[in-house]
């Protein structure tokens, strides 16, 4: 059943493309497979640690709950690809270059983030309510950026059955191709794999705010943000990666600038993050 398809299964990339500081190690068998590696492993590589440290320096998130609602879904993107490309050419095609890519892209735009308030044009108060939840929606976002380049590969594991990078983590070794553009699915499935990655409590802690919810699920499903300063941030991220979904940008669009903080003090500003991390706790706190 397999036959032809097991035969244009991707290649090792070509020695220019390999990630930095990649392993040597050979992780395949004879027959061409991949056996599967943890989260941990993945990355547990010293670029990709510098990356995860940027992604918690930039995070006002308690320690509990960056663990939650940042890393598990983060580990649990990188369980479900693999050492996947990000692309069949160019600076993202090598083994694992999908996994570099969104976590480059994903440190790049919390990084970008913090120097602004959002959602711009709204009360200072409101905007110190809510900042932790709108941190957490520029997070997801980038996260769930680059899904839809998953669409465009197929796996197979050992026993013949089918594995679908992106769905599920594969427990058995397997291998993958692109898929030739005919049979590219035509439908989405972006909002399905973030849906698998959001914590339930995260789905919740977005519901408790139409507004940033709606706003998270218009990225999901392509469409423009009703926040405009979220999508200027994700294209500055996707030009300084150089994104494979870079869009080019009209002359129209206005520049991304910084937005200015008001004139607060310090003790005021630790304050309103003081009283956002209180309400954020006690929104999960469960009954002995």
């Amino acid at each position: 059943m397999f036959q032809r398809f097991k035969s244009r299964f991707t290649r090792d990339p070509s020695p220019s493309q390999k990630a930095p500081g990649q392993s040597p190690e050979s992780v395949r068998d004879a027959g061409g497979y991949f056996r599967p590696l943890s989260a941990e492993v993945l990355l547990a590589t010293s670029e990709r640690g510098q990356y995860l440290r940027q992604l918690w320096e930039n995070s006002a998130l308690p320690a509990g709950l960056y663990q939650q609602f940042y890393l598990d879904p983060l580990r649990q993107l990188c369980a479900r690809v693999q050492r996947v490309p990000a692309t069949q050419e160019g600076i993202w095609s090598y083994r694992g270059g999908f996994i570099d890519l969104t976590l480059q892209f994903t440190a790049c735009t919390v990084r970008l983030a913090k120097g602004h308030l959002l959602p711009p044009g709204v009360a200072p108060e409101t905007q110190a309510a809510q900042s932790l939840l709108w941190q957490a929606v520029v997070f997801w976002a980038a996260l769930f950026y680059h899904l839809l380049l998953l669409q465009q590969l197929e796996g197979e594991l050992e026993d013949g059955h089918h594995w679908q990078p992106g769905i599920c983590v594969p427990d058995k070794p397997f291998r993958f191709r692109f898929r030739t553009p005919e049979n590219t699915p035509s439908v989405p499935q972006e909002a399905l794999l973030a849906a698998c990655l959001l914590p339930e409590k995260a789905m919740m802690w977005l519901v408790s705010v139409p507004e940033v919810w709606h706003c998270l699920m218009q990225h999901l499903n392509g469409c423009p943000s009703t926040v405009p300063l979220i999508d200027a941030l994700l294209q500055d991220a996707a030009g300084q990666m150089q994104s494979p979904l870079l869009k080019s940008t009209e002359p129209s669009e206005p520049a991304l600038n910084p937005v200015s903080l008001p004139a607060t003090s310090g003790a005021a500003a630790v304050s309103d993050t003081a009283e956002d991390t209180r309400t954020l706790l006690s929104l999960f706190q469960t009954p002995e």
